[in-house]
């Protein structure tokens, strides 16, 4: 069953922001990071479940080869996922309790 996505502002904002930090270190480098993410979001489409819950109702995924979580919540009756942040795992993580 596939799920469908939906993102915050704020996630789309911080994954901007990684992709604009990643090009300033290398060029490419955000194109290979946002490339990491769209994985990540492919599999949690098909299997959202399989992800642990970290705050809640909140549940997270590692990104690949990245320092990075994408934090998301599960709506089951409408069958969608909502992506609430993409973020790097040395700031603090109470951050994403406050976005709704």
């Amino acid at each position: 069953m596939t799920y469908s996505l939906a993102f915050t502002l704020a996630a789309v904002d911080d994954i901007i922001d990684s992709i604009q930090w990643y090009n300033n270190e290398k060029k490419g480098l955000g194109f290979e990071f946002f490339l990491a993410v769209d994985e990540k979001l492919k599999l949690l489409i098909n299997n959202p479940l399989h992800f642990p819950v970290r705050f809640s109702t909140i549940r997270t995924s590692k990104v690949n080869k990245y320092l990075y979580l994408i934090y998301f919540r599960i709506n089951e009756k409408r069958l969608s996922i909502t992506i609430l942040g993409v973020l790097h795992t040395n700031p603090n993580p109470n951050l994403i309790k406050r976005r709704k």
